[in-house]
């Protein structure tokens, strides 16, 4: 059995300052990054400019998003996407320091310089997939062909009920560009199999036709509109900056 290495995805430091402790979610992090738990509402994720240069904590800290718990666990999980294990970045806001951990890898040069188009729409793919409708931590295991994606053969024995995919653009600010499709699984089996009842941002609302229940545009199903390479999705419609998320278990 994989052990799990518990990473916090926000540790914060206060001076002079009390701060609620939910502004530290945390996620369970596999010695794979692939295979993580997520958590996150899919009402903090909004627009942001942070992209457009090297990520610092003056950026942070002038993002506008450090001035609640929503927006501190968003850009926690955008930067847990975006660097690697052992790469951190500090902010100073007000009068609390904010330390966001990396860990997939996506972007570990984004330290330096500005993301490309092409890490950009990596990176949202990857915060797309672990948002959660309910706000539950359900373990996920992510595919994809970015840099940070590899596997281990427990987790590919392991995790196999296809929920869906995720890509588009959480840093644009023109139009609605989350998108998301439901996966092989989903489709055949709704909501009647081991976790797939607590993941639904992939599903579409019969409420709001056109988007599924997380508000992401809902493009129907993978299997009609993606290209497949091998256990994961590498282009839907024209993106090819995409993340598929398995679920653990084998759907009957």
């Amino acid at each position: 059995m994989k052990s799990t290495l518990i990473l916090a995805l926000l540790s914060v430091s206060t001076l002079g300052a009390c701060i609620d402790q939910q502004d530290t979610p945390s996620d369970d992090v596999s010695a794979d990054p692939r295979l993580a738990t997520n958590s996150m509402l899919p009402g903090v994720i909004s627009p942001t400019s942070i992209y457009a240069a090297p990520l610092t904590g003056v950026a942070l800290a002038n993002s506008g998003l450090e001035g609640n718990p929503g927006g501190r666990s968003y850009l926690g999980y955008i930067i847990d996407c975006a660097l690697q294990t052992g790469q951190s970045v500090t902010s100073n806001y007000q009068l609390s320091h904010y330390t966001y951990p990396g860990n997939i890898g996506i972007a570990p040069a984004w330290t330096t310089r500005a993301l490309t188009v092409t890490e950009m729409r990596y990176i949202s793919s990857c915060v797309l997939s672990r948002a959660n409708y309910f706000g539950q931590a359900v373990t996920i295991s992510m595919r994809g062909d970015a840099g940070g994606f590899g596997t281990t053969v427990d987790e590919a024995a392991n995790y196999n009920v296809e929920e869906g995919a995720f890509y588009g653009n959480i840093f644009a600010t023109l139009g609605n560009q989350l998108h998301a499709c439901n996966g092989v699984d989903q489709v055949r089996d709704g909501d009647t199999y081991g976790d797939l009842p607590l993941r639904q941002c992939a599903q579409p609302d019969p409420n709001n036709p056109g988007f599924t229940l997380c508000g992401f545009v809902f493009d129907g199903n993978c299997a009609d509109i993606c290209v497949v390479n091998g256990d994961h999705y590498t282009t839907c419609n024209t993106q090819t900056e995409v993340i598929t998320t398995r679920l653990y278990g084998t759907a009957p």
